[in-house]
């Protein structure tokens, strides 16, 4: 394990890994609005637009460590003030989503040293399959919540078991998520095939990684945070994109972690 890790750090300072992450994380940010509300319409289908909105937001505000009451008011405010119709709507929504997906390709081409094999216009087609994909799994996610918000209910109120269990239950689910997430960007992004033991071991470390980057930076925040008190209003904005950036940076190194795995096997 400390060979694999060595190379993706290597791999990772080489290919200029935080200054993809920067661009990784820009684009995140360009595309989370209509991300948003492609969530919104696709949920919308099974529940009111309104109840749907607040899980969409509820579910992207849920892994942010702090300030997430001000995020998904913010978040709310947005998707409440924009209306979506038709199938041009939809259209226009899919193709300001899609430059995420060509962001996270460019990083794993770079850790992977894979150079581009598909046209512009396949890219762009399997790009929006991949936004379409993420209606269906982001409604899989919800109902995950609400089954483990049931099941802590019911642990709680009937079995009367202690909260720490409940507590390490969430956070195996919360790892079971994260892991899925990351296997599939890793898995199916690039163009060349991964191999679903690098793409299960990168994604495993970055589930970690991001988990422990969640902790240190709600630790952070409160203990020596100043957001506040220097940028006034905008410090939730400042958290959140920082938060973001962190975010993006942990993929990066997942991706490196695949890329010597693969590496190894060669």
């Amino acid at each position: 394990m400390v060979g694999p890790l060595r190379g993706a750090f290597t791999r990772f300072f080489a290919g200029e890994g935080a200054f993809l992450a920067a661009g990784l994380a820009f684009s995140f940010l360009v595309c989370l609005i209509p991300l948003i509300l492609i969530g919104v319409s696709t949920i919308g289908f099974v529940l009111s637009t309104e109840r749907a909105a607040h899980e969409v937001v509820g579910q992207l505000t849920a892994n942010f460590p702090v300030y997430r009451r001000e995020i998904t008011r913010a978040l709310l405010r947005i998707v409440e003030t924009r209306r979506v119709s038709g199938l041009v709507g939809t259209g226009v929504l899919i193709v300001f989503s899609m430059p995420l997906f060509g962001s996270a390709r460019l990083v794993m081409h770079r850790m992977l040293g894979v150079r581009p094999s598909r046209g512009y216009v396949r890219n762009l087609a399997r790009d929006a399959g991949m936004v379409l994909l993420l209606g269906p799994l982001l409604f899989m996610a919800t109902v995950v919540t609400w089954l483990v918000q049931w099941f802590q209910e019911l642990a709680v109120e009937v079995a009367h078991l202690p909260a720490r269990w409940v507590q390490w239950t969430t956070l195996g689910l919360s790892l079971g998520l994260s892991v899925t997430l990351f296997y599939l960007g890793y898995r199916y992004v690039p163009d060349r095939r991964v191999r679903p033991g690098a793409a299960l071991a990168g994604a495993a470390v970055a589930s970690l990684l991001w988990e422990a980057a969640k902790q240190l930076f709600r630790l952070y925040i409160r203990r020596f945070g100043l957001y506040d008190q220097i940028y006034g209003p905008l410090g939730v904005l400042v958290a959140f994109v920082m938060f973001v950036y962190y975010t993006a940076i942990v993929f990066v190194f997942g991706a490196a972690c695949v890329a010597a795995l693969e590496a190894r096997r060669r």
